[in-house]
């Protein structure tokens, strides 16, 4: 409903960025913006108006982002305070944050993502605005937000023991409250966030506040957790006497911007061997017609050349079409899938015969590529090829140990002979195009999982994917 939406001020001397702004946000249904050309337009709009979030330009005629921010500071306006300023900038950065700005944006890049993290920081500023209002009101009041916050809270003493933790923070760390009483802050710090952790703190400790907060956490099992938060120190007759932080677990974020990147190289390589491998058999068709013409009278030969041409004709049709199907792997950020959902795709697609496929379960999910489902049609196209006629079932099944989990993809077929599977992942290996394995290889490891081929030559294939700790769940539970 529109009255529960958060209302958004947005002030920019630029028109078209005003309009794109307001578009994206009032988009998601989650927002309603009003915009300003100017921090003296937006000023006469508060003096009627309630918002949740300011968000504003720096550089701007008549009056800067900074300037206005210390207007509404100076007027005992509170409401939450978002800066755009340009990249290269961290000067700005610190003076506006010294002033009292909860967030900034640095503009460039991609506008999508730009304005989808806007989104995010007004959410999360106007989180941290409701729980800081919060702890201003009665205890009953407080307790009933803190408890029921979905990101993580902490209240820790000067010495970085803990004084309160709400349940988020209890459920993401694993930890019980009489083990958390035991507890220093330092003992979740992860190796290599220590060091900024411990500079922070220190900033804490002198009074100051410490936003837009990125470390490493370590859960009760020592598993690591990528978190993003604010922290503010409670005075009382000047000195600090605790301090507050909200996290908010941006784990699967840090994995999809990792995947990315190794996403970006792979598909750099593999264009430009795509590209290459064409080139070759482009050079190759054309040799042998410019042959055909010396021997147009030679018929036997002439036949020999035009079966060249074939293949290389339909070696670059397979190219082509594999360029096509994989032209999206690593385009969009890696997600939870199910395993099930992924095989049964496959087996729809491909021509079964008598084949039957069996799945232990089916609330395995990977955190993976979308490609992710080309894997088992790789996989079951490559056993339906090669199994013989004597294969009639292919079964995957799932080992867990304490690293990872092992996805199993096995046959009764002939298997797989030892000299093959040197080169089984080996881009063009192999009777057909020689790219299903290949790519299938490529698309794991974008989030780390890798595949090989451990079956015994003679007593059917076996597939085993290998899935590191964090990249499995079952049905949405945490692995």
């Amino acid at each position: 409903m529109i009255a529960e939406n958060i209302r958004v001020l947005y002030v920019d001397d630029e028109s078209t960025i005003l309009d794109l702004c307001k578009l994206f946000l009032e988009r998601s249904g989650d927002f309603t913006v009003t915009i300003a050309a100017s921090a003296p337009e937006a000023i006469r709009i508060l003096g009627h108006e309630r918002f949740d979030t300011i968000v504003s330009d720096y550089q701007m005629p008549e009056m800067d982002g900074i300037e206005f921010l210390k207007h509404l500071k100076d007027g005992g306006n509170t409401t939450p305070f978002i800066i755009f300023t340009g990249k290269g900038r961290e000067e700005v950065v610190i003076e506006a944050l010294n002033a009292g700005a909860d967030f900034y944006l640095q503009k460039g890049g991609d506008s999508k993502s730009q304005f989808a993290e806007l989104s995010h920081k007004i959410k999360k500023a106007n989180e941290v605005k409701r729980v800081e209002e919060a702890f201003k009101e009665s205890e009953e009041r407080f307790r009933s937000l803190f408890d029921s916050a979905l990101d993580m809270i902490q209240i820790i003493r000067p010495d970085g023991s803990f004084l309160h933790i709400n349940p988020a923070w209890k459920k993401t760390l694993g930890y019980a409250d009489d083990e958390v009483r035991t507890l220093s802050v330092f003992d979740i710090f992860h190796p290599d966030s220590v060091a900024h952790c411990s500079l922070v703190l220190r900033e804490l400790l002198s009074g100051a506040g410490a936003s837009n907060i990125e470390a490493q956490f370590l859960t009760k099992n020592k598993e690591t957790i990528s978190v993003e938060g604010n922290c503010s120190p409670e005075l009382k007759d000047g000195a600090v006497v605790s301090i507050r932080g909200i996290f908010h677990d941006i784990t699967d974020r840090k994995r999809a911007e990792e995947a990315l990147r190794e996403a970006n190289k792979k598909l750099n390589l593999l264009s430009s061997i795509t590209r290459h491998d064409i080139i070759n058999q482009l050079t190759a068709l054309k040799g042998y017609l410019e042959l055909s013409y010396d021997m147009i009278d030679k018929q036997d030969t002439i036949l020999k050349f035009i079966k060249k041409e074939e293949q290389a004709a339909n070696t670059i049709e397979a190219q082509i079409t594999f360029t096509r199907d994989y032209q999206n792997l690593g385009a969009a950020d890696p997600a939870w899938q199910n395993v099930n959902t992924s095989i049964k795709k496959a087996v729809a697609e491909l021509p079964m015969r008598d084949v039957h496929v069996d799945i232990d379960r089916t609330d395995l999910e990977i955190f993976a590529d979308p490609l992710f489902e080309k894997v088992f049609y790789n996989l079951i196209d490559n056993a339906l090829r090669y199994g013989g006629d004597r294969m009639k079932t292919i079964r995957i099944s799932s080992q867990k140990s304490d690293a990872s989990l092992t996805i199993i993809c096995g046959d009764d077929g002939g298997g797989i002979s030892a000299e093959d599977k040197k080169h089984l992942f080996t881009r063009g290996f192999g009777k057909n195009t020689g790219l299903g394995l290949f790519l299938s290889r490529e698309i794991l490891s974008i989030t780390g999982i890798t595949i090989i081929e451990n079956g015994v030559p003679g007593n059917g294939a076996r597939f085993e994917i290998i899935v590191p700790k964090g990249m499995w769940r079952m049905k949405g539970v945490d692995a």
